[in-house]
């Protein structure tokens, strides 16, 4: 009888577990989230929008009609937001490569190959942390032509100020 009531246990705690949806990236204190390929966008006092990879963007769970230069700014804004992500992932692996050859050249006590191995991922870092602030910059230029022209977006302009560009540069 405990085997059938273990097994109902585990099935009802796995399907729990899979229809929590946990973002893949969190921006901005939590207004932008990426969840696979689909970004979805929250702004006090407006209903949560979504932007899917192929451009199309839904308002409270209403699709809203754009034009093809409104879709492909959709899609701008998508794809710099995953490019965020991927940098970030790019930045986590890097970082685990950096403490591993730390330990490696530690353990064969090399203290010159551990300093030329912290100033290359040092580099490393510098770069994809770049590339974070050039998709960030490119959120808010989709986000600044899409307020202008489409004016279903425009509670959700304010989401990637200026200062948060200029600030991601200077924290490189």
């Amino acid at each position: 009888m405990k085997a059938p009531v273990r097994s109902l246990l585990l099935t009802v705690l796995a399907s729990s577990i899979a229809a929590c949806q946990i973002p893949d990236t969190t921006m901005q204190n939590g207004a932008i989230t990426l969840y696979g390929s689909k970004v979805v966008l929250r702004v006090l006092g407006s209903p949560k929008a979504a932007i899917e990879a192929d451009g199309s963007l839904a308002i409270g769970d209403k699709d809203v009609a754009v034009t093809p230069a409104e879709r492909n700014l959709l899609v701008q804004y998508n794809q710099s937001v995953r490019s965020v992500h991927e940098t970030g992932v790019a930045m986590g692996k890097a970082g685990g490569e950096m403490a591993l050859k730390a330990v490696e050249a530690k353990l064969e006590a090399k203290p010159d190959k551990a300093d030329r191995q912290a100033q290359a991922g040092a580099g490393r870092m510098k770069k994809l942390s770049l590339d974070i602030c050039k998709a960030e910059a490119g959120i808010k230029s989709a986000q600044d032509q899409l307020a202008a022209q489409l004016p279903a977006f425009k509670p959700y302009a304010s989401i990637v100020s200026a200062s948060d560009v200029a600030n991601c540069a200077k924290d490189d």
